[in-house]
C-alpha cells in the first residue's frame, strides 16, 4: 500500500542520511592512507642517511623516491646539511581537508637526527604524528 512504500522511503532516506556521510569519510582517509608510508620511507632512508654522514640529506641525495600521486604533492625544503621538511600537500580532490598539510621536519641535533611529524588534518591520519618518533 502507499503508507507502506512511504515507510520504507522514509526509512531508506534515514539510512542513506547517515551512511553517505560515512562513506564520504571513509573515500578521504583511504586517500590520505598514502601519506603515512610515504613519510616513513622518507624518514627511514633519512635515518640512514643520517648514519652514515652526520648531516641531513635532500631527496636525491637520501635516494628517496618521491610517489606519483594523484592525491598529494609531496616536496622537501632542505637547508644545508641541517634541515630538510619533507611536505604532503592536497591536490583537489580531499575536500575533508584541502588547506592543510603533513610535514616531517628532519633536523640534526647533538644525538643525531631527529624527525618532527605534524598534520593540521589529525582526523584522517590519526598516527601520522608518531612518525619518526621511535614509538
Amino acid at each position: 500500500t502507499l503508507i507502506e512504500l512511504m515507510v520504507v522511503i522514509v526509512i531508506m532516506g534515514i539510512l542513506a542520511a547517515v551512511a553517505v556521510p560515512k562513506l564520504f569519510a571513509m573515500i578521504a582517509k583511504s586517500k590520505a592512507s598514502e601519506v603515512g608510508p610515504a613519510a616513513g620511507a622518507y624518514v627511514h632512508r633519512q635515518d640512514v642517511y643520517i648514519a652514515e654522514k652526520f648531516e641531513v640529506g635532500d631527496f636525491k641525495a637520501i635516494g628517496y623516491d618521491v610517489p606519483q600521486s594523484t592525491v598529494f604533492n609531496y616536496t622537501e625544503t632542505y637547508t644545508a646539511n641541517t634541515k630538510e621538511v619533507w611536505t604532503a600537500t592536497p591536490k583537489a580532490g580531499l575536500s575533508e581537508c584541502s588547506s592543510g598539510t603533513w610535514t616531517v621536519t628532519s633536523e640534526m641535533d647533538s644525538h643525531g637526527g631527529k624527525h618532527v611529524a605534524e598534520t593540521d588534518c589529525e582526523m584522517l591520519t590519526p598516527n601520522f604524528t608518531a612518525i619518526g618518533s621511535g614509538s
